[in-house]
């Protein structure tokens, strides 16, 4: 009499268990992306929300001066303390308020521009947040 080894319907095929693997890693490596995802998208609003409180700083500032020292003027990366991935650029015209455009002469309305700018991985490339707002002659 023979034994029947090879018979045995108990236990996994090698398939299944190549299959089940296949299935978990592949479940696995979806949870690790939107992780990565996640962790990238609240990279970007945290730059985002520095950025647009470096612009309401700088507006701040310069509404707080007289009309006369509002100026344009502009801070490089690593230049504004504690902040080093940002550049801020400040944009001081005269403005026209019959045209609402920015005209050459002083008719005692300033507009001020400023614009923030960051770098976020993975491509680097350049975002930025721009705030506007007047000041007009006492």
């Amino acid at each position: 009499m023979r034994k029947q080894i090879f018979k045995r319907k108990e236990g996994f095929t090698l398939i299944e268990t190549l299959l089940a693997i296949f299935v978990l890693v592949v479940g696995i490596i979806g949870v690790v992306m939107m992780i990565s995802l996640g962790l990238q998208t609240g990279t970007k609003a945290k730059m985002k929300n520095c950025a647009s409180k470096l612009a309401q700083e700088k507006i701040e500032e310069v509404i707080s001066e007289s009309y006369e020292q509002a100026t344009s003027s502009s801070e490089n990366y690593g230049e504004i303390s504690n902040f080093d991935f940002f550049k801020r650029e400040v944009d001081v015209n005269y403005y026209d308020f019959q045209g609402s455009v920015i005209s050459d002469t002083d008719l005692g309305a300033k507009v001020i521009k400023v614009s923030v700018f960051w770098k976020t991985p993975p491509t680097f490339s350049e975002k930025s947040v721009i705030m506007e707002s007047l000041k007009v002659k006492k």
